[in-house]
C-alpha cells in the first residue's frame, strides 16, 4: 500500500472539521437552551441562598419559578401571587407551620425574596414529607390531599411504590413540565 500524503492530509481536515463542527453544535444547542430556561441574574443570589438555607436543589427552584410565572414578580392567576404563585392562604401555612413566623401582609407575595422564600420553604416541607420529586410536583399542583390520596391507591404507583399514574390530568401535565424543567436547569447549569 502506498502512502499518500494528500489523501491523510484530506483526512485529518475532514476529521478535524467534523469534531469542529460538533463542538459549535453542541454550543449552539446550549445557547438556545439556556433560552428556553434562562436565569435572570436578578434573582439568582435569592435562589442560591433559599436552596442552601432549606435544602432545596436549586434546579428546582428555577423550574418551579419559570413554570409558575415566567419569572415575572407581579404575575397573578386567580389568587395565586408572583414568581413562585403562592395564595394568600399557603403563605399563611407556611408561615405557621414551616417558618414558625408571623404571616406577613399578602401584598409582600409581590416582593421576589419573599415569594422565593415562603416557595422554596414549602417545596422543602413537600421534599421531607414525600421524598421523591414527583410526588412533591403533584403535591405542588394539586394540594396534598390529592397526592395522599394517589399515594395510597395502588393503581397510581410502579412496582417500587413510585407515584407514576395521576388521575388529574392537569397535574399529570404539571409533573411531567416540572420534571423536564428541572432536569434541564440541572444539566445546563449545574453538572460538569
Amino acid at each position: 500500500m502506498r502512502f499518500n500524503s494528500r489523501k491523510l492530509l484530506i483526512f485529518v481536515l475532514i476529521v478535524l472539521l467534523s469534531v469542529g463542527f460538533g463542538f459549535a453544535y453542541d454550543a449552539i444547542a446550549g445557547a438556545i437552551e439556556r433560552r428556553s430556561y434562562p436565569q435572570p441574574e436578578e434573582y439568582a443570589d435569592l435562589i442560591a441562598g433559599y436552596a442552601s438555607e432549606f435544602g432545596v436543589p436549586e434546579a428546582v427552584i428555577w423550574a418551579t419559578v419559570r413554570n409558575e410565572s415566567d419569572f415575572v414578580s407581579s404575575a397573578v392567576d386567580g389568587n395565586a401571587i408572583g414568581l413562585m404563585q403562592i395564595t394568600p392562604e399557603l403563605l399563611d401555612e407556611v408561615c405557621r407551620e414551616v417558618l414558625g413566623e408571623p404571616t406577613p401582609d399578602t401584598g409582600m407575595l409581590y416582593d421576589p425574596a419573599t415569594n422565593l422564600r415562603v416557595g422554596t420553604a414549602y417545596l422543602s416541607s413537600l421534599y421531607q414529607k414525600y421524598g421523591m420529586w414527583d410526588s412533591v410536583y403533584a403535591a405542588w399542583s394539586a394540594g396534598t390531599e390529592a397526592a395522599d390520596a394517589w399515594l395510597a391507591d395502588p393503581d397510581c404507583l410502579n412496582e417500587q411504590g413510585r407515584l407514576t399514574k395521576i388521575p388529574d390530568k392537569s397535574a399529570a401535565a404539571f409533573v411531567s413540565k416540572m420534571r423536564k424543567s428541572a432536569e434541564m436547569y440541572a444539566k445546563l447549569y449545574y453538572e460538569s
